[in-house]
């Protein structure tokens, strides 16, 4: 693992702070809604100021008692609620997932690297690195497929199958490079935070993160069969690990849920005639008490009305390049910067171990000097030889003085 390849705490805080780099002024505008609504919120005020000028300038009345807008209110409220809270709920759901499955992929890279034995205890079994390129490559994956991107032009995949063999899998350190078939996966550029219509042509059916699942899982199952045995991973960790994979499959499947199931379009719709109708209504309604000032009302009505209908829309479907999208491309990076890390700690067993043998040199250490305490203080007998006074008969004393205390 080259240092290059190691990320620090800080380098993690530094890359992605969500706290800190949100906005916090009150003509904050980079990430608002406003660029969007304030165009519509302007056709409605020209529409206004049309109908003032009628009222004020020609013989035309087509003042409204405001008693309309007591009734429409209600119901534009509870529609707008109501669509806030389902798309915000989709949201949430989505980030929820999303963090379920970063955590299973978390959890079998801590397996992987941590309970399935080195082949050659001094060196790192390649398999792993590519396992954890798959790794990495299933969460880049799954973000390209609810984009509904070409990820393999993202991950640049090359598959060179080979004929597998006896001699193929008794090949210890290239044996998942050949049971896979060399499959490669290299770390995707972060591409613009930004809206990008996609071309019919990039659009395809191929589900690439199932297909990553079924290497992790193939992968496990070789595990099982290892040779020699005390190569082998212990059962309980092929069990969890055979969970994980499982969970990254069910949070594919409820990401894809989310994806494909949007607000019914009937209902979406009527929602946006509905607001629409309310704010064109507005200056019917206020123009005999306020006449001009109606234009300015009318503005700032639709543009609270549309603006929270906007951010509806737009965090109805969190897995897009919106800028109040999930942040999925710092996610995904943000993972790959936690591998690396994990990968860096290829020594952590034998530190352990080092720690064993320096705690048994202490213990060594410390009954040679009792030994040596014990020869020192211990008073010849006259009528014992000197030769007599071995080192056996010192431990025995030792272990009696021991026994006594």
């Amino acid at each position: 693992m080259s240092k290059k390849n190691i990320h620090t705490h800080d380098d993690l805080k530094e890359f992605y702070t969500p706290y800190v780099d949100r906005p916090s002024s009150l003509f904050a505008w980079r990430r608002s809604v406003l660029p969007k609504v304030i165009p519509q919120a302007l056709l409605i005020a020209a529409f206004s100021a049309l109908i003032v000028g009628l009222w004020k300038y020609t013989t035309f009345r087509l003042g409204i008692k405001s008693n309309f807008i007591s009734i429409t209110t209600f119901v534009v409220s509870l529609l707008l609620a109501y669509r806030t809270n389902t798309a915000y709920d989709r949201y949430w759901e989505g980030r929820r997932l999303w963090s379920t499955m970063i955590t299973a992929i978390r959890n079998l890279a801590r397996f992987i690297w941590v309970n399935v034995p080195n082949l050659n205890e001094n060196k790192i079994d390649p398999e792993k690195s590519v396992v954890f390129e798959l790794l990495a490559g299933y969460a880049i994956a799954t973000k390209h497929f609810l984009r509904e991107e070409d990820a393999s032009r993202k991950l640049k995949i090359r598959l060179d199958m080979e004929p597998l063999n006896d001699e193929c899998c008794k090949d210890d350190e290239s044996r998942l490079n050949k049971l896979l078939g060399k499959l490669l996966i290299y770390r995707s550029k972060t591409t613009p935070m930004k809206r990008q219509l996609i071309k019919p042509d990039l659009v395809i059916n191929h589900n690439l993160p199932l297909e990553i699942s079924l290497y992790l899982n193939y992968y496990i199952s070789q595990l099982k069969r290892r040779e020699p045995i005390e190569k082998r991973p212990d059962d309980p960790s092929i069990t969890q690990m055979y969970a994980n994979v499982s969970i990254l499959t069910d949070c594919l499947s409820s990401l894809e849920r989310v994806l494909r199931s949007p607000i019914p379009f009937a209902y979406a719709i009527h929602l946006l005639q509905t607001t629409w109708l309310f704010c064109l209504s507005l200056p019917f309604q206020l123009v005999q008490d306020l006449e001009w000032v109606t234009v300015p009302i009318a503005f700032f009505a639709s543009m609270i009305l549309l603006g929270v209908e906007e951010i509806a829309s737009e965090i109805e479907n969190p897995f897009g390049r919106d800028p109040n999208d999930l942040k999925l491309d710092e996610f995904c990076k943000l993972l790959e910067m936690e591998l690396d890390f994990v990968k860096s700690h290829h020594n952590m067993a034998n530190q352990w171990k080092s720690a064993d043998n320096e705690q048994d040199e202490l213990n060594e250490l410390k009954e040679q000097n009792e030994l040596n305490e014990l020869k020192e203080s211990h008073e010849l007998n006259e009528s014992k030889e000197p030769h007599e006074l071995n080192e056996s008969s010192v431990k025995q004393e030792l272990s009696e003085v021991k026994t006594e205390q």
